[in-house]
């Protein structure tokens, strides 16, 4: 949650109640295979959400179609705006009525990591799936939220260790641990929305903690799944009075 507000500054109903399904062959497999299968099933979203740590209130609104078109706005503390809309990045300063047309000069592979570090910020857990890494540990667990839940567990660098526990067969996510120097970081689910038609569910509220002591919340306000969103929703047109300016993103 940290990261939210520093990087915006510069995504069938529950089967809560159902019997845990027997263990796969492979439980680490079957894990991502469920999250393919969520992200082919909620294509798109629109969501408000309100960030609050400690004092700090941050509030945005964020757009997302698939595959890759996002449009991200925070509203508090400060007006900023970015959109992607499949080809052009725009960032617009609202309070400076300025309107940056960037391009991104990039390797395709440095040009997505670009694009999911500027709107990752935007987007709570649980809305698009956890980027696994190659090698995972998986396992069944006990959850208050999933009789059968799942926690795969990789270690990206030596010293950390991340830890996501997810809720089968819909992918749905329930909690994330981040270990790292002593200190354990977790995020967890306290409130969600059920959809029966999608067959999944989405948090509503998150809590995170460091080492079982408060750190902030993140509540979605309003959310709409799989709404159609327009091409136009990705690609603002600069406000009449806005000072237009040109940049370029390269190695």
């Amino acid at each position: 949650m940290k990261r939210l507000f520093a990087a915006l500054l510069l995504f069938a109903g529950c089967p809560k109640g159902e019997a845990p399904a027997p263990p796969p062959a492979n439980l680490a497999a079957e894990a991502r295979r469920a999250l393919a299968e969520r992200d082919r099933r909620l294509t798109s979203f629109r969501l408000s959400v309100e960030t609050t740590q400690g004092a700090d209130v941050a509030k945005h609104e964020v757009a997302f179609r698939s595959p890759n078109k996002s449009r991200g706005r925070l509203l508090v503390p400060t007006d900023l705006e970015l959109a992607f809309d499949g080809q052009n990045f725009v960032r617009l300063k609202h309070a400076e009525k300025r309107v940056e047309q960037v391009e991104l000069a990039l390797p395709p592979a440095d040009r997505a990591l670009f694009l999911a570090s500027t709107f990752m910020p935007f987007v709570p857990e649980g809305y698009r799936s956890p980027p696994l890494p190659s090698q995972l540990e998986a396992k069944r667990v006990a959850h208050p939220r999933a009789p059968g839940a799942v926690e795969v567990r990789a270690t990206p660098e030596p010293g950390v260790t991340v830890t996501w526990v997810l809720r089968l067969p819909a992918g749905d996510f329930l909690e994330k641990r981040t270990e790292a120097n002593g200190s354990v970081k977790r995020l967890e689910v306290t409130a969600e929305r059920c959809d029966e038609a999608l067959k999944l569910c989405v948090p509503t509220t998150l809590a995170e903690t460091v080492d079982g002591k408060p750190l902030g919340s993140t509540t979605v306000t309003a959310a709409e799944l799989n709404p159609e969103l327009p091409q136009d929703v990705f690609a603002p047109k600069p406000p009449e009075g806005y000072v237009v300016v040109g940049q370029k993103v390269q190695p």
